[in-house]
């Protein structure tokens, strides 16, 4: 009996041994194995527009997750509705990298005195545009007057242009003394309304304004490029979340090398390109967009890498001058060196800011 009893303790012993053992491979060393296994979670921001027909493309032909995954990384894509919403992301720690209109990306770097973000690249230039109801009696800006007008986000891209231009007019939204009514409101919220002719016009990215023509009957009035010097305006670029550019630069190096990869692939093979953009939208929204609605969309689009240095200054000026930045917006490291950065040039004639 006293011989079992020992073997049985011995046992025991030996079977508390391994699972130990069991329990230190898994705990004690396992943290840096299993992150190793799992990889660096790298949290993509970006919308359903075509603005980001990049980040369309290359989430959607595997080409970032096969760069990321490269070094180590596990790509996270996270959509949004507008930039505002995805820069408190960023600022939350819940975004790494995200494709963002320049307007709130300006806003974002400032507003955390130059700490929270850095430009790493260009994105897309044009792409937005003023599309009012078909009986609104609107021609031009000059006519919003008394009118309401929808935008995606307050803060974003569009409102601060709506806003720059309706000054540009002579006019102001109501909170500023003025007789325009601007309304925040989400894209597909944005077409619904305007069917239902409870809006009058919409500043919107592209897909929505070459929507609100082909579905809702609206007509466009004011393809924002030929607001701007050289019809050129950045509305999308790439921002990166400056503690995670210090900390994971590898992992952002093989992001930016397939982001310039997919802009030269959209411009090699357009066709290709819109055709493989077209299949993502159809995945994160339900369905495709007709090809006339995209044609109609992608003529008022160009993409880019670059960073114009002018472009994101004129911005920043126009967001100060509408009451969104105080004082002379100081840019200075918002643009990082990985940048394919423009030459600084004089402001241009004509309708320069």
């Amino acid at each position: 009996m006293k011989s079992f009893l020992k073997q049985w303790g011995d046992w025991l012993q030996l079977s508390a041994a391994i699972l130990i053992f069991g329990l230190l491979a898994l705990g004690g060393g396992a943290p840096r194995r299993a992150e190793g296994r799992i990889g660096t979670p790298v949290r993509l921001a970006y919308f359903p527009n075509l603005s980001h027909s990049a980040a369309l493309l290359g989430i959607q032909t595997g080409e970032f997750e096969k760069a990321i995954s490269g070094a180590g990384g596990v790509l996270k894509p996270i959509g949004f509705n507008a930039g505002p919403e995805a820069m408190e992301a960023l600022l939350a720690n819940e975004v790494d990298l995200a494709y963002v209109g320049p307007s709130p990306a300006i806003n974002t770097f400032l507003k955390s005195e130059g700490r929270a973000l850095r430009v790493i690249s260009g994105a897309c230039q044009g792409g937005a545009a003023l599309i009012a109801a078909a009986n609104s009696g609107i021609g031009s800006v000059a006519d919003l007057a008394h009118h309401r007008v929808a935008i995606p986000q307050l803060g974003g891209t569009q409102d601060i242009s709506l806003r720059y231009f309706l000054e540009k007019e002579g006019l102001a939204p109501h909170e500023r003394g003025g007789s325009v009514t601007v309304l925040p409101i989400k894209n597909p919220d944005i077409l619904s309304l305007m069917k239902r002719g409870q809006i009058d016009a919409a500043w919107v990215p592209e897909p929505w304004g070459a929507r609100l023509i082909a579905e809702a009957g609206g007509k466009l009035v004011v393809d924002e490029r030929d607001l701007w010097p050289d019809r050129a305006y950045a509305t999308a670029v790439v921002v990166v979340r400056t503690r995670f550019l210090e900390d994971q630069a590898p992992l952002v190096d093989r992001f930016l090398a397939a982001h310039k990869a997919t802009i030269q692939r959209i411009s090699d093979s357009p066709e290709d390109s819109r055709y493989r953009i077209n299949e993502e939208l159809e995945r994160l929204t339900g369905k495709p967009l007709p090809s006339e609605v995209l044609a109609d969309a992608w003529s008022r689009m160009s993409f880019s890498a670059v960073v114009e240095h002018e472009q994101l200054e004129a911005i920043a000026r126009a967001a100060a001058q509408v009451g969104y930045l105080e004082g002379e917006p100081n840019l200075n490291g918002l643009v990082d060196r990985r940048a394919g950065a423009g030459p600084r040039r004089d402001p241009v004639a004509g309708r320069a800011l």
